[in-house]
């Protein structure tokens, strides 16, 4: 074997196992990056524990959820609209009939 095959030999061999070894440290840094995602955050809660809370949230449960409290003010505005129009009606039966 000439001294020009052994070199590329070698130069191809350093670098399948240079690109062998950056693709493992690419899979690491993903791993790592899904790991702190689904891991603990600076408050030491886990992933499940804030999707808990944000579908605690979601649904109502007796009055403390976002959609309990957007149900109660859509009652509320309901209410007011039906006081509203009762108000326009008086008025305007009062006004017809002082014309």
């Amino acid at each position: 074997m000439s001294p020009w095959e052994i070199a590329i030999t070698v130069g191809a061999v350093t670098g399948a196992f240079l690109i062998v070894v950056g693709a493992l440290y690419k899979l690491y840094k993903v791993a790592k990056r899904i790991d702190d995602a689904l891991g603990l955050d600076s408050e030491g809660r886990t992933i499940n524990d804030r999707l808990g809370r944000i579908e605690h949230q979601l649904f109502p449960n007796g009055g403390s959820s976002l959609t309990d409290k957007i149900n109660q003010i859509a009652f509320e505005q309901k209410a007011m609209k039906g006081e509203l129009d009762a108000v326009k009606g008086i008025i305007g039966t009062m006004w017809q009939e002082k014309i």
